[in-house]
């Protein structure tokens, strides 16, 4: 039986080949528990959450084994991504730096993303420590953008 969170993450990874436009060697680069966390050509890392939650908003919580993992990431990987898997809605990227600012490193409290949106408009991000500045886009473009030019 497929597995609720495989489903997810296989709607990730699947966007992640489907536009890139360069060749991808994807390997995972979990050192615990669940397989969350890939290494993309060598130097780009992913660590994707999901909500199966169908509407709005969607809501990502970062335990410390989590953060632990995605620092253990960052001094292995030129960059880090987190992808949110937003139910059936679509997925958004966060960079590590982007995730930080909405999650300060000195938070005190559990960290988490909650991604809203209005109907045709672009994702909102909030995290333990504010909102992100700028709204973000559906899908993973960003990464693209980082891929391409890695070329």
């Amino acid at each position: 039986m497929i597995g609720e969170f495989e489903r997810y993450h296989g709607a990730a990874i699947r966007e992640l080949i489907v536009g890139s436009k360069c060749p991808l060697k994807i390997e995972t680069y979990d050192d615990r528990g669940r397989v969350n966390t890939y290494r993309i050509n060598d130097s780009l890392g992913v660590h994707i959450k999901h909500s199966s939650k169908r509407l709005p908003p969607w809501q990502f919580t970062y335990l410390g084994e989590n953060l632990s993992e995605i620092e253990r990431l960052a001094e292995r990987c030129n960059s880090v991504w987190l992808i949110h898997v937003c139910g059936q809605d679509g997925a958004v990227a966060l960079s590590l730096v982007e995730f930080r600012s909405v999650n300060p490193i000195s938070a005190e409290t559990t960290s988490f993303v909650r991604v809203d949106r209005d109907r045709n408009t672009m994702y909102r991000v909030n995290g333990t420590g504010g909102k992100l500045s700028r709204p973000k886009r559906r899908g993973l473009h960003d990464i693209f953008d980082e891929l391409q030019g890695q070329t």
